[in-house]
């Protein structure tokens, strides 16, 4: 699951205010200071001293960034309890990004007993405020259904909310849905859009597919240079079936020139990850 926890980095760095020195009282000031040991110059420890101040009274955004430093073990020994504590703290006055790592902890049981419904619980929460990490986590809950119902309807929903904010894993996931037609009508064409939108974004998944779609000519137009193309993006970042479809491709001259040392090559590549038709391919051609 493409799921991860995200540094947020509260209000205005205000760097007077570490040299005029920070009241007790001063929350917005104390939150800034472990802002700025956490950046430059870095000093873990310090900006936990400060996050601690201004969480102990109440600024959310501190409480976020000290459950953060708690969950990494920066400046504070590792304590994953301690980082749910925090996260729950700002989660309760709406911050969403500690909404959506409370979620992923009650998911993945940091911290906190596994608890599938009090992470959908938080999640929504955080996805309601348009965080799209929540988003493309709730959606997908509904497609898997750990733990409760199956609904790729919702799945569906959540997706494409995550990736109208341009998150590449969803908009991946939304352009397989079309593909499939799991949740909505299938649509080849739409399917490709999305697969373009993330394959644009760098995700080979998405680079892959829109290969595919091009050699075949099913949702896009059919073009095998674009597909060879598309298929070599997605070979460099180490995807096997598209080492095996690049290999082909320069094994039979379609949208590339005819090469059996580049077939060889990227045939070779994906054997190597265990793609077994690449394996087969090199045997059959005494390459083995």
């Amino acid at each position: 699951m493409n799921t991860y926890l995200r540094f947020f980095i509260v209000a205005v760095f205000i760097w007077p205010l570490v040299m005029w020195g920070v009241g007790p009282g001063d929350v917005l000031a104390q939150s800034n200071s472990g802002v700025i040991y956490e950046e430059a110059p870095q000093d873990d420890a310090l900006a936990a001293q400060w996050y601690q101040k201004a969480a102990d009274q109440g600024h959310p955004g501190a409480q976020f960034n000290l459950g953060l430093m708690y969950y990494n073990g920066e400046g504070v020994p590792r304590d994953q309890a301690q980082a749910a504590q925090w996260f729950r703290k700002a989660a309760d006055q709406g911050h969403p990004e500690a909404q959506c790592n409370l979620g992923l902890m009650y998911e993945n049981g940091q911290g906190v007993p596994r608890d599938q419904a009090l992470a959908v619980q938080w999640y929504q929460r955080a996805a309601e405020q348009g965080d799209l990490g929540a988003q493309f986590n709730l959606g997908l809950i509904y497609y898997n259904g750990g733990g409760m119902p199956r609904n790729l309807a919702q799945a569906a929903q959540w997706f494409r909310r995550a990736a109208d904010q341009g998150h590449s894993g969803a908009q991946f996931n939304l352009g397989l849905m079309y593909k499939n037609g799991e949740g909505m009508t299938r649509n080849q064409a739409l399917a490709a859009q999305w697969f373009r939108r993330a394959a644009d974004q760098g995700d080979p998944g998405a680079q892959l597919m829109l290969g595919a779609m091009h050699y075949d000519g099913v949702g896009a137009t059919q073009n095998y240079a674009l597909a060879a193309q598309w298929f070599r993006k997605a070979a460099e970042q180490g995807n096997p079936e598209a080492q095996f479809g690049l290999g082909l491709m320069y094994e039979s001259g379609e949208g590339v020139p005819r090469d059996q040392a580049l077939a060889a090559q990227w045939l070779r590549k994906a054997a190597g990850q265990g793609n077994q038709e690449a394996q087969a391919k090199l045997k059959e051609m005494g390459l083995d």
